[in-house]
Parts: structure tokens; sequence; C-alpha cells
């Protein structure tokens, strides 16, 4: 780039090297920042960016610790959930951003002459179930989420383990091709 009439480019003087913390920092935000937004109300998406993740795990005194990604239990974080197996952590860390999420399926409080009590998606009726059943209900938002989410997906299909994995495989094939 020419910045004077004779052509020459002049040589731009060398930065000063950046000071190197001997700690880095544990927040891209201010301690003062976050007490001034903790003043507010919550977002009506709050609850959700709170268990949205990503988590990881990491090894625990009492089995495994699932955190937040950029939290550790070296740094002082308090793990959302400490499991003593690595298989229900990894399902913790597989349903715990669809605990946020709004419910996407909801029950009919009244049985119609159809089969039973309607499924409902956004007040429209998707299904029906023979009885009041709020535990399928829930069991049925929780396998929406982890479809609607690749990689609480992907903890699902690691906490099932090669053997379950190896049947699914051939199942899924079989469902496929037919």
């Amino acid at each position: 780039m020419r910045t004077r009439r004779d052509g020459s480019t002049p040589v731009p003087p060398t930065p000063a090297e950046p000071a190197t913390p001997s700690h880095p920092p544990t927040h891209a935000f201010t301690p003062e920042y976050l007490e001034l937004l903790a003043q507010r109300d919550e977002p009506v998406t709050g609850s959700e960016a709170d268990v949205a993740g990503p988590w990881h795990l990491e090894p625990h005194a009492q089995g495994w610790a699932v955190l937040r990604q950029g939290e550790s239990l070296e740094a002082g974080s308090r793990p959302q959930a400490v499991f003593a197996r690595k298989d229900a952590a990894r399902l913790a860390a597989a349903v715990l951003p669809g605990t946020g999420r709004r419910l996407r399926y909801t029950l009919g409080a009244e049985a119609d002459s159809f089969w039973g009590y309607p499924v409902l998606d956004d007040r429209q009726v998707v299904g029906h179930v023979q009885f009041f059943d709020e535990t399928f209900l829930a069991a049925l938002n929780v396998v929406d989420a982890l479809v609607s989410l690749p990689g609480d997906l992907a903890w699902v299909i690691d906490a099932a383990g090669g053997l379950a994995l190896d049947h699914a495989g051939k199942i899924a094939l079989g469902r496929a091709l037919a």
C-alpha cells in the first residue's frame, strides 16, 4: 500500500508483545457486568440456556461429573450432576438440554370419543393414548428433544454401548430396507 508521493511504504512500528497473564481469565465477562445482569429478570429463554450445554464428562471422586463446556473440576466448577457410572452420566448429558425446552407435546385433559386422551402439538391433535398418562408424555417429549439435537443423540448412542448398537444397527438396516 502506497502512503507517500514517492511510492514508499513506511514500516509500521513493531507492536509491543501483549502481556500474558500468569492465570488466564475464567470468564469472558467481568463480575460487575454479570452482577448487573443478575439484577434483571431472565428472558423466557433463560431456562433453556441454563441447561443447553454442550456438556462434557470428567472423572470425579464419586464417579463421573457432568459439566458445561468451559467448566472444569480443576477450575472449581460445580458439576450439574455426578454419577457413579459413566453410562448414567452420558445419559444425563443427553437429556439435560431437553429439560429446558418448551415441551412439544401436551396431553388433553378430557378423553374424547375417538380413542382416549388426545396428544397435542401446538394445540393440534396429533394422536391419542388410551389412558391419561403423564409419564408417557414426559418420555415422548424427552425422545423428541433427543432426536432434535444431534449432539445429544450422540450422547445416547455413546451411552448405549457396542452390543446394543450392534443389534440396533441390524434392526435399523432391516427397517430401512423394508
